[in-house]
C-alpha cells in the first residue's frame, strides 16, 4: 500500500512539475466571520423557507488585496449527516454564486421580473451542503485591489488561490474540517477542479497544512482538450443536418488539424457556423432569447430554465438590496454579470494547458471517485469528443457502456460506462448545462455520485 501511494503522489508531482503549486500555511489569518455572513433573508424568498444560508468575502492575499466571495447552504434536513460540496463553474470568469447557486442547484431560482425568488424543486441540498465560490478573482463579486492581477491570471493562480480560500473557509467554518468533501462543476470547470484537486491531495501530504478530506470530483461537460473539442463541434453539429455537407467538405479541405487556426480553416468554419441561424451551441435544440430583459407581467415559477435567464439574474443581483443582503462589497462601482468574458478568454487564460487529460489520469490512480458526464445536446463539448478524450486515457473497462435511470426507472435518462477508476455518464435531452436542462435526472446523477455507485439501470435493462 504504502508503495503505490508514493507512486500515485508521484504521478501527480510529474503533471504539476512545471507548476508553482507551494504549500499554503494553515496558519493565516481569518478576517470576517460566520455570524456576520450569515444571511438573514433575501429579498422575494419564499416565505417560510428552512434555508441556513451564508455570503461573504474571505481574503486570501493581504498584499494584492485578493478577496473571493463566497455562498454557502446548508442542507435543510440532517446536515450535520451530508457531505460538503463545493461547486465551480466555468468560463474562465463565470460566477458559481450567480449561476450554480440561483440557476443551477441551489435551493432558489430567480422568476422572471428579476425580482422574485422560488424554490428550486431540484436543488441539491436534498443530498449535500453547497459551498459555491466565485473564482478566479473578477468572477461574479470576487475582486483584487490590484487589478493587475487580472492580467496574470491562469489555472495555477486559480487553483493556488481556490485552496487559500478553502484552508480559511473551514477555519470560519470548523464543524465542517475532517467532513467528507466532493468537488462538482462543469464546463472550465474541467480545468478548475483537477488541478485544485492535485493542490489538495499535495498539500495533505504537507504536516504544516490542514487535511481537507476530499473524497472524490464530479464535472459535466467538462473542457479537457479545448481544440479538439472546437473541432469536434462542426462534425457534431453535421452529423445533426444543422450545416451542409459543402460546408463540412470545406471544412475537412482547409483545416489540416484540431488546433488549425490558419485564417482559411477559421473562415471556413466562421461561414459554416453563420449559416446555422438562431441556435444555441450550448443546446442545439432549446429555444434561443428573443426578449433580453425581465417581464414583470409575466412572472411564473418554473421548473425549467428559461433561455433568457441571465437576464433575470443579472437585473436581480444587481438590486442594491440584494447586495447588502448577501454582504456583497457596493464600493466595488461595477454591473454584476454572470460570465466576465472580456476579463477572462479562455484561449488566452495564462497557463492553461491544451490537455487536462494527464491530470484526470494522474488522479484516477489516488483512489478518488471521479465522475465525468455529458449532456448529450451540447455542441460547445460535444459528447463524443468527450468519449475521445476518455478513450486515450486508456483505462480498462470494468462494466461497459448501458442506459441508465432515475430512481423511478421509467425510461432511459442517459447511458453509463465504468472504467477502473473513472465513471462516465451522459445525460439524454440536456445541453451543456445539465442542472438546467434535465434537473431531475442531473439530481438522481449527483445523489448516485455520492452514493458512490453507478446510476440504476433503466427498467429495460434491470440486472
Amino acid at each position: 500500500m504504502a508503495l503505490r501511494a508514493a507512486l500515485c503522489l508521484a504521478a501527480i508531482a510529474v503533471v504539476l512539475s512545471a507548476a508553482s503549486h507551494r504549500p499554503v500555511d494553515a496558519a493565516v489569518g481569518l478576517d470576517g466571520s460566520r455570524e456576520a455572513d450569515r444571511i438573514i433573508a433575501l429579498p422575494g424568498q419564499p416565505p417560510n423557507v428552512r434555508v441556513q444560508q451564508y455570503s461573504g468575502y474571505i481574503n486570501i492575499d493581504q498584499v494584492e488585496g485578493k478577496s473571493l466571495f463566497y455562498y454557502f447552504v446548508e442542507a435543510p434536513v440532517d446536515p450535520a449527516r451530508k457531505p460538503l460540496v463545493l461547486w465551480l463553474n466555468g468560463g474562465p470568469g463565470c460566477s458559481s454564486f450567480g449561476i450554480g447557486g440561483f440557476r443551477e442547484i441551489g435551493p432558489f431560482r430567480i422568476d422572471t421580473d428579476g425580482k422574485t425568488l422560488c424554490r428550486n424543486r431540484y436543488a441539491w441540498t436534498t443530498a449535500a451542503n453547497l459551498l459555491f465560490l466565485d473564482s478566479p478573482v473578477g468572477a461574479g463579486f470576487s475582486y483584487a485591489v490590484n487589478e493587475e492581477v487580472y492580467k496574470t491570471m491562469g489555472d495555477n493562480m486559480t487553483a493556488t488561490d481556490s485552496y487559500a480560500f478553502l484552508v480559511k473557509w473551514f477555519e470560519r467554518f470548523p464543524k465542517y474540517k475532517g467532513r467528507e468533501f466532493f468537488l462538482a462543476g462543469e464546463s472550465y470547470a474541467g480545468h478548475y477542479i483537477p488541478e485544485l484537486a492535485v493542490t489538495i491531495q499535495i498539500n495533505n501530504k504537507n504536516p504544516k497544512a490542514s487535511i481537507i478530506n476530499l473524497k472524490g470530483i464530479a464535472i459535466g461537460n467538462a473542457i479537457l482538450e479545448y481544440e479538439e473539442e472546437q473541432a469536434e463541434l462542426y462534425e457534431y453539429l453535421w452529423q445533426r443536418a444543422f450545416i451542409s455537407d459543402s460546408a463540412h467538405n470545406t471544412i475537412r479541405q482547409h483545416c489540416k488539424s484540431a488546433d488549425d487556426a490558419s485564417p482559411v480553416c477559421q473562415a471556413a468554419r466562421d461561414t459554416a457556423w453563420l449559416n446555422t441561424g438562431d441556435i444555441s451551441a450550448y443546446n442545439i435544440y432549446a429555444p434561443t432569447c428573443q426578449d433580453k430583459k425581465v417581464r414583470p407581467t409575466d412572472s411564473r415559477c418554473m421548473d425549467l430554465a428559461d433561455p433568457c435567464e441571465e437576464y433575470f439574474s443579472e437585473a436581480y443581483f444587481n438590486n442594491p438590496l440584494v447586495q447588502k443582503a448577501v454582504h456583497a462589497n457596493t464600493a466595488l462601482n461595477y454591473q454584476w454579470v454572470g460570465c466576465r468574458t472580456r476579463t477572462y478568454n479562455l484561449r488566452r487564460f495564462g497557463d492553461s494547458p491544451p490537455s487536462m487529460l494527464p491530470h484526470i489520469k494522474a488522479l484516477t490512480t489516488t483512489g478518488l471517485r471521479i465522475w465525468l458526464y455529458s449532456g448529450d445536446l451540447d455542441a460547445m463539448v460535444p459528447v463524443t469528443a468527450s468519449k475521445h478524450s476518455i478513450e486515450k486515457l486508456q483505462l480498462p473497462v470494468v462494466k461497459d457502456w448501458r442506459p441508465w435511470s432515475t430512481a423511478t426507472g421509467k425510461d432511459v435518462a442517459g447511458y453509463v460506462i465504468e472504467y477502473k477508476g473513472l465513471l462516465y455518464a451522459t445525460v439524454r435531452g440536456s445541453g451543456h448545462v445539465v442542472p438546467m436542462d434535465q434537473p431531475e435526472r442531473g439530481r438522481a446523477l449527483f445523489m448516485s455520485f455520492l452514493r458512490g455507485h453507478a446510476p440504476p439501470s433503466s427498467a429495460a435493462q434491470a440486472d
